[in-house]
């Protein structure tokens, strides 16, 4: 995965949610645009959301394993291609330390 193991996932703040047993609708209140995601990509969402102050890729992947009986690298790996598409459409922010650095960054 691009980026760095302590970068913190966040909620893009222009960015809504409505829940469903199909999954998640998000609007982004900005571009005036809507997506809609499967019950996976939904789960991968609410673990996002519920922490304030963000999450670390790991923290999300320690949640998201207890959800899915899947090997933990591949569970991993669709979590990073579902990350970067987010940070990509502006729905999600990563912020943290640049190669390890104390200098904090934001992106997003």
């Amino acid at each position: 995965m691009n980026g760095n193991q302590y970068a913190t996932w966040r909620i893009s703040p222009e960015v809504r949610t409505t829940y469903s047993e199909d999954g998640a609708v998000l609007l982004h209140i900005n571009k005036g645009l809507c997506y809609s995601l499967n019950p996976v990509a939904a789960r991968i969402w609410v673990t996002i959301e519920t922490s304030q102050a963000g999450m670390t890729f790991d923290g999300i992947l320690g949640v998201l394993e207890t959800h899915f009986k899947v090997p933990r690298h591949q569970l991993g790996d669709d979590i990073a291609e579902y990350l970067t598409k987010l940070e990509d459409m502006g729905l999600v922010q990563r912020n943290g330390l640049i190669h390890g650095s104390k200098v904090a960054s934001a992106r997003g």
